[in-house]
């Protein structure tokens, strides 16, 4: 029970891991290298995006809070319809989340598709590789689709591709005061690591870039 509470808190709350990825996401860019940054996860267009990137890309590890859902509420039906366009695509998909309330992810297991539940948190680089073990994804095949570059910001240059999304506000009523408490500081932290990915970056695709005809 101990070891699962720490999984949990290194999961959720402030690790050693997440700091030293912060410090250097923001003080040496270590999440320029992502492939794109996106309004929203709707915008994903898996054949411009190889396209544009000539990287593979048959397989997905998603994100769950303020990704797909906001924090702690459930899927946004437009995501989940996108999520379904994706499979009659024929792209894999898994869920690599420190998100709770595993009811509201029903919608995603009625499709097939598996969620990740080990001990490797994020951004540990190893974590998403054990979620593509997990799934038998090939890494070199796989991209993370996620919001916040403090943690799903550890696949850039471990995984084959990265995609952020603009993260989708919290809905605060689904929010413990505790975590209200919280909220200002992950904020901000994300914010200024979203700050550092984007700062004069001329290469990461952006929304735009994929509804332009060629």
């Amino acid at each position: 029970m101990d070891a699962l509470v720490k999984v949990e808190a290194d999961r959720e709350g402030i690790s050693s891991e997440k700091i030293r990825h912060f410090l250097a996401t923001f003080f040496q860019g270590k999440t320029r290298d992502a492939d794109c940054y996106l309004d929203q996860f709707t915008d994903i267009d898996i054949e411009r995006i190889r396209a544009l990137t000539r990287k593979r890309l048959r397989s997905l590890l998603v994100d769950i809070d303020a990704c797909i859902a906001p924090a702690y509420d459930e899927i946004l039906p437009q995501n989940l319809q996108k999520i379904e366009e994706l499979l009659d695509e024929g792209v894999r998909i898994g869920i690599y989340s420190n998100c709770k309330a595993l009811d509201r992810l029903n919608p995603l297991f009625e499709l097939g598709i598996p969620f990740y539940d080990g001990h490797l948190a994020k951004p540990q680089a190893e974590g998403f590789l054990a979620a593509c073990r997990t799934f038998d994804f090939d890494p070199k095949e796989t991209w993370m689709v996620g919001e916040n570059p403090n943690t799903d910001g550890g696949a850039v240059n471990v995984l084959e591709g990265m995609i952020f999304v603009k993260p989708i506000p919290d809905n605060l009523s689904k929010l413990s005061l505790a975590k209200r408490i919280r909220l200002p500081f992950q904020v901000l932290f994300r914010n200024l690591a979203i700050y550092a990915t984007l700062r004069d970056n001329d290469t990461i695709i952006r929304s735009h870039h994929l509804h332009t005809i060629q």
